[in-house]
């Protein structure tokens, strides 16, 4: 086993006596995986098994991690058959390297990306140090970070990734997948839509709604109400939104969280992007996730601020919160006044002013936004900002200060180019509202 051998060396070289222990046990996993293949027809008889023949061919094996060839080609052309699987509708082919005890779950996820009408490429990411899964399944087992690319049709979205942990043992000659959830916390994988099911999917021209199974009326409305409110928020900022708003709306709380766990927000949805594989990592676009609480009250304002966290996504995260969390407000309160609650925005505006701005010294900063009072000088800052110098200014201000306001004096650089208004400035102007 070359492969193992040279990396054992690069280690010991490198390290020294002290990964003595680690070493050992690289030895002892991998040489049980080496062992595992067969050594018949000299060394691709593993390979030509797991891949069906003429797939072999089609295949590039991936360079990253010291593992034997044999092992890495199997892995290689099971995940190419994957994906094929999926592509092709065929579920037959997609179970056909997966262990007994794993195939529902399987079909559960192969439905759910076929309801989503997704294609997908695995590759093979890197090999990962799993002693668990080697003393369940033997020591003929190898877990793998996967990175699983997608696109979803109908989304007019780029390329997305995710990670997954597959588990492979050699039983019988070839390779099972025995498990897709050992690396769910190491990673944070596991907690992708269609992981979780069965589920129901609505789509409409530039909107995607999922829900769970039995829920479908839910969504139908869901989506007649994310086209109405998506078509409002592009004519209020004109070109930025994510060409198709994707929504979330499941029981399961786990659904796109991450690891560790985010602090439970008072926000009725939340925005999660969508990773691109691209060196540069950045996001192709956001899931708008409705959380299970909120699911039966969450209404066109409340959808109307989550689309506004749609901008940072795709443009850049570099404005400072009280802009983008001031624009979310704004649009929210524009369509409160259009339902018939203009009393209440009104009252709010009210509460806000007397409360909170006559001792204003200044703007929340990005990490005060805990206290009750950030979002709402927010909202009036943005507001006041709009009255001052125009919606066109301040959504050009916002779209350079996404990409470019890396720090305080960009920011402050960018507000006074697209605006002609400094931080202080537009402070002083909102402590005026309170006298």
């Amino acid at each position: 086993m070359p492969g193992l051998w040279a990396a054992v060396r690069r280690v010991v070289v490198a390290e020294g006596p002290a990964v003595w222990p680690v070493v050992v046990a690289m030895v002892v996993v991998g040489g049980g995986l080496w062992a595992g293949v067969p050594s018949a027809g000299r060394g691709i008889s593993l390979t030509a098994e797991a891949m069906g023949g003429t797939t072999l061919q089609q295949v590039r094996p991936s360079v990253s991690g010291d593992v034997d060839p044999r092992l890495g080609a199997a892995v290689d052309a099971i995940l190419a058959r994957r994906g094929i699987a999926v592509k092709q509708n065929k579920i037959d082919l997609f179970l056909r390297d997966v262990a007994p005890e794993l195939r529902d779950e399987q079909r559960q996820v192969f439905q759910n990306m076929r309801s989503l009408g997704m294609s997908v490429t695995y590759r093979r990411a890197e090999v990962w140090t799993n002693y668990e899964a080697v003393q369940k399944y033997g020591l003929a087992t190898g877990t793998f970070r996967v990175s699983m690319r997608y696109q979803i049709s109908g989304s007019r979205l780029a390329q997305a990734a995710t990670d997954v942990g597959y588990t492979y043992t050699v039983r019988d000659g070839r390779l099972f997948l025995v498990d897709d959830n050992d690396l769910d916390r190491a990673i944070g994988s596991g907690r992708q839509p269609w992981d979780y099911g069965p589920i129901d999917v609505v789509k409409r021209r530039n909107v995607l709604v999922v829900v769970d199974r039995g829920r479908l009326a839910y969504a139908e409305r869901q989506a007649d109400e994310t086209v109405a409110m998506a078509r409002k928020t592009r004519q209020l900022w004109k070109g930025y939104l994510q060409i198709v708003p994707m929504v979330v709306a499941m029981r399961e709380p786990g659904v796109l969280t991450e690891l560790p766990p985010t602090l439970r927000g008072a926000e009725p949805a939340r925005v999660q992007p969508i990773p691109s594989p691209a060196k540069d990592g950045r996001p192709v676009g956001g899931w708008i996730v409705v959380r299970p609480e909120s699911q039966a009250r969450f209404d066109s304002a409340q959808l109307s601020h989550a689309l506004m966290h749609l901008l940072p996504v795709r443009l850049g995260e570099e404005a400072p919160r009280w802009l983008a969390e001031g624009m979310a407000q704004y649009a929210e309160s524009l369509q409160l006044v259009a339902t018939g609650r203009g009393k209440q925005v009104a009252a709010a505006r009210e509460d806000i002013r007397r409360r909170a701005l006559g001792d204003l010294t200044r703007l929340p900063a990005d990490d005060e936004f805990a206290a009750t009072d950030s979002d709402d000088i927010s909202w009036l800052a943005v507001e006041q900002l709009i009255k001052q110098v125009g919606l066109r200014a301040v959504t050009d201000f916002y779209q350079q200060v996404a990409r470019r306001g890396y720090n305080r004096p960009a920011q402050e650089r960018l507000m006074l180019e697209y605006t002609g208004l400094t931080e202080q400035k537009l402070v002083d102007a909102l402590r005026t509202l309170a006298q």
